[in-house]
């Protein structure tokens, strides 16, 4: 008697059972409501005639976790919004940020008058189109991981390089905001995702950019006056 039961022809093929549950946990961290990717996709939502006050930008502050309004501070760097003066409105909340990181605060506070700024929709829709990519890749290699440097101490020492970073964007020195900018995305995006090894890539990029930044300032100052430093 013939068999009722079918089988799968030669040519059917099976994801090994470890690949399918990899590719399913990727995909839920870049969904997950909490994430980078998620907030990103969110601003996508408004139309482009609309204004976006500061505090409905950085979530409402409704949590003590830094790392989404880091990186939507950061993120609008990066991708540079054509508004005048906007590099200083980017780097006091971010200096704050960073200040407060270090005493540990339980929430995040800012002035009123800067939470009630708004700012185009348009402008910020550009760049969550232009990050979205990356960040999308990005959430979808993180994982929890370092707790040394996800712990409190690990957030002082990524909140003192975030304070810093945010002074030397500040400076008025061409063509440094966007490399600035990337490395306090990198250290928001392992606040985000508690990825110690994103804090630690962070950090040394700090540093990195702390001594170009350096060299740089000496050599624009020696072109605009002309001394031998």
């Amino acid at each position: 008697m013939a068999s009722l039961v079918a089988t799968p022809g030669p040519s059917v093929l099976r994801a090994p059972p470890r690949l399918v549950k990899r590719q399913a946990r990727s995909q839920a961290r870049k969904a997950e409501p909490g994430s980078l990717t998620a907030f990103l996709e969110g601003l996508l939502r408004y139309r482009d005639n609309a204004h976006i006050s500061v505090r409905d930008l950085l979530g409402g502050l409704e949590t003590r976790a830094f790392g989404i309004p880091l990186a939507v501070l950061a993120a609008c760097e990066v991708v540079p919004v054509p508004i005048p003066g906007f590099s200083l409105v980017i780097s006091v909340p971010m200096a704050m940020v960073g200040a407060q990181m270090i005493v540990d605060r339980d929430r995040l506070w800012l002035p009123r008058s800067l939470l009630n700024r708004r700012v185009p929709a348009s402008a910020l829709k550009r760049v969550a189109r232009a990050m979205l990519p990356t960040v999308r890749r990005i959430d979808g290699l993180t994982r929890q991981r370092g707790v040394v440097l996800t712990g409190t101490a690990g957030r002082r020492v990524a909140g003192l390089a975030v304070l810093l970073l945010a002074l030397l964007i500040a400076l008025p020195v061409p063509g440094t905001n966007a490399p600035l900018a990337l490395t306090v995305l990198v250290l928001a995006l392992g606040l985000v995702r508690n990825d110690g090894l994103l804090i630690a890539a962070g950090l040394l990029l700090t540093v990195v950019a702390a001594a170009l930044m350096g060299v740089a300032s000496v050599a624009l100052v020696n072109m605009v006056f002309g001394t031998g430093l």
